[in-house]
């Protein structure tokens, strides 16, 4: 009898897998459909879910996200030989379970994400929820836009204090900078971006996660936004920021970079609003011919200019070859989820910055 049962859920098993594997990629298929990805989801079940889950990860301090990084890097490899070590005992139906039980562990994490982030790749764009317009770019008004960041940027420098190597000191500790993060986005229009309280996770393994190129990471399956704090003190508003962006509700990293831009160049705080115009000068002047690059960055305070190279030195320590492959495997999650370029995308946010300068000098 007992033979006879364990065939009959032998059998049952590939027909779990197949079962599974349809309807996750239903799922997955009707969150890429543009009005399903706004409505049903986005302001939905996917908001619903999120903060649901963001109600038991938010307050505990440790970073989810972290911990099963750790479990993973170890326990796919000793998962690896455990099998082998089965298969060469030629205890196949044991590793066959054993497969049956991975295949469905992989089946409700791609069912996870489908309902908890693929269809915010989707969803209508954030800029008129931001207030921006849409704006045409050209050369001379990407120039006009950094001359005015520039400006805007001279004038707060000197009213920062720095320390000893000429960084800017962050007047705020991490839980009082991320309360001002997401009060911020409460000005916004709330029925785009979640209302839920999102507080940023400081990563304890931040110098690793250097050298994989990450300054931060939102976490959909704990809807939980991980910040790097291996960074130079001028980069953590904007990253707190875009990852927090993306825990309310966006998912491209070019809208979430927007939504970041936004929210720190309008802050009432002088270091946020330094911490977005430092991103935004350099994107702007990046993307610029070397001529208009050298005329720009000729206007720039000397202190500024000396947290930049600051800035250059410090990511320069971290480039290599893990570097490089952690940024291959991420230009291949972006594309697989339809964000056109890739990681280049990264850096496509002109228009919306030319779209802010427009507003704040006509205001």
């Amino acid at each position: 009898m007992e033979s006879l049962l364990g065939r009959k859920r032998t059998r049952s098993r590939p027909k779990k897998l197949i079962f599974c594997a349809l309807f996750s990629a239903l799922v997955f298929a009707l969150a890429q459909l543009p009005a399903p990805a706004e409505y049903l989801f986005a302001r939905g079940i996917t908001r619903l879910f999120s903060g649901a889950i963001n109600l038991i990860t938010n307050f505990i301090p440790v970073s989810f996200y972290e911990c099963t990084a750790v479990v993973l890097l170890f326990g796919v490899p000793a998962f690896a030989v455990a099998l082998i070590v089965l298969l060469c005992k030629k205890k196949f139906a044991r590793a066959g379970i054993w497969l049956y039980r991975a295949g469905m562990a992989c089946l409700c994490v791609f069912f996870a994400f489908s309902v908890l982030y693929a269809p915010l790749y989707n969803r209508d764009s954030c800029f008129s929820a931001l207030g921006l317009s849409d704006t045409q770019v050209t050369e001379e008004k990407v120039y006009a836009a950094a001359e005015y960041y520039i400006g805007q940027l001279n004038e707060l420098s000197s009213a920062l204090p720095r320390d000893a190597e000429g960084n800017v000191v962050p007047p705020y500790s991490f839980e009082e900078l991320a309360e001002k993060i997401d009060g911020a986005f409460g000005a916004f229009d709330s029925g785009y971006f979640a209302s839920y309280k999102v507080r940023p996770k400081q990563v304890a393994l931040s110098v690793p996660m250097s050298y994989l190129g990450i300054t931060g990471i939102y976490f959909p399956f704990y809807a939980e936004a991980n910040v790097n704090v291996n960074i130079p003190s001028y980069e953590l508003p904007f990253t707190m920021a875009h990852e927090t962006a993306h825990a309310k509700g966006v998912a491209h990293e070019t809208e979430a970079n927007i939504a970041a831009y936004v929210l720190c160049i309008r802050s009432d705080s002088a270091y946020i609003r330094y911490s977005g115009l430092m991103r935004a000068v350099a994107n702007l002047m990046n993307s610029l011919p070397e001529e208009e690059y050298r005329q720009l960055y000729g206007m720039l305070d000397e202190k500024i200019a000396l947290e930049y190279r600051n800035a250059n030195a410090h990511y320069a320590k971290y480039e290599g070859i893990i570097d490089r492959i952690s940024g291959f495997f991420n230009d291949i999650f972006l594309k697989a989820n339809g964000v056109e370029g890739g990681t280049r995308s990264y850096g496509m946010t002109q228009r919306g910055l030319v779209s802010l300068y427009e507003q704040l000098v006509s205001s």
